[in-house]
């Protein structure tokens, strides 16, 4: 299986020889293989080239952190995101990770199975955007855990996974109690502000459905898609951030804030006027 994974990747033939040769197995011993995880629906056949499905990566995947003893059981799934599931596993040492599994174009990368006649170029185009999302977000969360307590602690990657410490919170959706609205609003601003100025990083896709909170902290999760302040549609990408935040703040917990003494500050500017309560006190109704 490795062997098809590195064809595929690397963008080469993926028929039977090609695969033979990256292996470097015996020919019988790779036939043989190739039939058993055909017939476990792990890897398809489109004519004379063999398709490696997402289930295969992610047991790839899965054994690279159990043979680290960071997994020795699969638990409940934690999050379902448009980008990405998110796993409990336990490690040998019965310590509680969240793995993380990049499904950009889940209908591709998760529906491929069905999909026999997929060509190789559109599988090395899922296969390279997932990897490529996980590797730019371990090293995004490696970065801004030098400078923030407020995000998750990454421990380690493979294939199109993170491996992350799990948190105790909930994501701000859910619209949890919390017992200082106005001061985790400063906290999120403080690490989008330090993310900017310290590590160079925006977010790009900041809400309330990637920030989690245990009601007294808060972490800002998910990192794949952070941009730098050079980027051309850098400006427009933090006011995005920024402004989703405040109105989601002002709706749910009626702390009110200004965007643009907002924006100021995250951007290293002078410090902005202090978010303050409203007349309510907790999250709205759900009406």
């Amino acid at each position: 299986m490795r062997g098809l994974e590195k064809c595929t990747i690397t963008g080469r033939s993926t028929n039977f020889d090609a695969i033979v040769k990256l292996s470097r197995q015996p020919r019988d011993r790779i036939r043989f293989a190739l039939n058993e995880l055909n017939k476990r629906r792990l890897v398809g056949i489109a004519g004379e080239n063999y398709i490696i499905y997402a289930p295969a990566l992610d047991m790839l995947a899965l054994k690279h952190y159990a043979d680290l003893d960071y997994a020795i059981s699969l638990g409940k799934l934690i999050a379902k995101g448009k980008e990405s599931d998110v796993y409990e596993v336990l490690s040998a040492r019965s310590e509680l990770y969240a793995l993380k599994l990049f499904r950009l174009g889940r209908t591709s990368f998760r529906d491929v199975v069905r999909k026999r006649a997929r060509g190789r170029s559109e599988t090395n185009t899922w296969i390279s955007s997932n990897y490529n999302a996980a590797k730019h977000e371990f090293a995004a969360l490696v970065t801004l855990a030098k400078i923030t307590k407020n995000v998750p602690r990454a421990v380690d990657k493979d294939r199109h996974t993170v491996l992350l410490e799990e948190l105790p919170g909930v994501r701000l959706s859910s619209r949890p109690p919390l017992r200082n609205p106005a001061l985790l609003l400063k906290t999120i601003l403080k690490t989008v502000r330090d993310a900017y100025t310290k590590a160079e990083m925006i977010n790009g896709d900041l809400s309330e459905y990637n920030i989690l909170t245990d009601g007294k902290r808060v972490w800002l999760i998910d990192w794949p898609q952070w941009v730098p302040p050079t980027h051309p549609n850098a400006k427009e990408l933090m006011r995005h951030d920024i402004e989703t935040v405040l109105r989601f703040f002002s709706r749910t917990y009626r702390v009110e804030s200004d965007v643009e003494a907002a924006l100021e500050y995250v951007q290293g500017k002078p410090r902005a006027a202090a978010p303050r309560r409203g007349l309510s006190s907790g999250p709205e109704s759900a009406a």
